[in-house]
């Protein structure tokens, strides 16, 4: 620089430097508040403090989600013929989480490949390999379900071509590829992989065979109250008691081991 007779940029003011920060890791711009506590922090680590509440936002994950979720095509709706509503917000949400949570690549490549296949796979990793179902599907009437099984396992060597390998693998489905090391054959051996996913290739409606239950935390806590409701009206049919001789302590004592 010094030899082209260049310098550097000045240095941003921090009402910039917070405005550009705020912008990059969540999306969003800073309130006018938090611009005014920035400009006065007289703290030596001003600007890493800022870095660390920034990276701690629920913002954060959505904003670096955006991206991920585009590569993996990630719609609530079929997208081929008349586009019926589809509930694919649970992989939504893990994406976000797994940002938020920093967690490795490698591991957040392998649940999204084949999460459902770790051996015991928590229900985290099922959602993970829901990066696959987020492919356009028919509902049509008339169409080959044959013919879609292929188009969506051809789908998924595509996806994931373009996203891991960052290559353009399509080429390949017709003819070994013109600008890159890849043969008509290994698509077909990669297609092996993707093409055995089982379910309805003509489904239509929110839950897509196979598919898992899901419930919010609220949902969980009340599910958990009827189980303690069922053990207790069980054990007073298995003993012959009139419920009302069931007392309340015996009921909680239920309640309290299934949560």
């Amino acid at each position: 620089m010094e030899g082209e007779g260049l310098r550097p940029s000045p240095e941003a003011s921090r009402r910039t430097l917070i405005r550009r920060l705020s912008l990059d890791l969540t999306g969003l711009p800073p309130t006018p508040q938090e611009v005014e506590y920035f400009v006065v922090d007289p703290s030596d680590d001003f600007y890493d403090t800022l870095v660390g509440r920034l990276l701690t936002s629920p913002r954060f994950g959505e904003r670096m989600a955006q991206h991920w979720l585009d590569l993996a095509r990630y719609a609530d709706s079929d997208g081929y013929h008349d586009d019926t509503d589809r509930a694919m917000w649970p992989y939504r949400d893990y994406v976000i989480q797994s940002f938020q949570d920093n967690k490795p690549f490698d591991i957040f490549t392998r649940e999204q490949i084949a999460g459902d296949q770790i051996p015991n796979a928590t229900r985290e990793q099922k959602m993970g390999s829901a990066f696959h179902r987020n492919g356009p599907t028919s509902s049509e009437g008339g169409a080959n379900p044959e013919e879609y099984r292929v188009k969506y396992a051809v789908d998924r060597v595509n996806t994931t071509a373009t996203v891991w390998l960052g290559a353009t693998l399509q080429c390949a489905e017709c003819h070994d590829h013109k600008f890159d090391p890849f043969t008509q054959r290994e698509f077909y051996q990669l297609l092996a992989f993707f093409d055995q996913v089982p379910g309805d290739y003509l489904f239509r409606g929110l839950y897509a065979p196979p598919s898992i239950e899901l419930s919010s935390s609220e949902q969980a806590a009340k599910l958990a109250t009827l189980e303690a409701s069922i053990a207790v009206l069980k054990k007073q049919a298995e003993m012959n008691v009139d419920p009302d001789e069931v007392t309340k302590k015996e009921i909680g004592r239920c309640q309290g081991a299934l949560r």
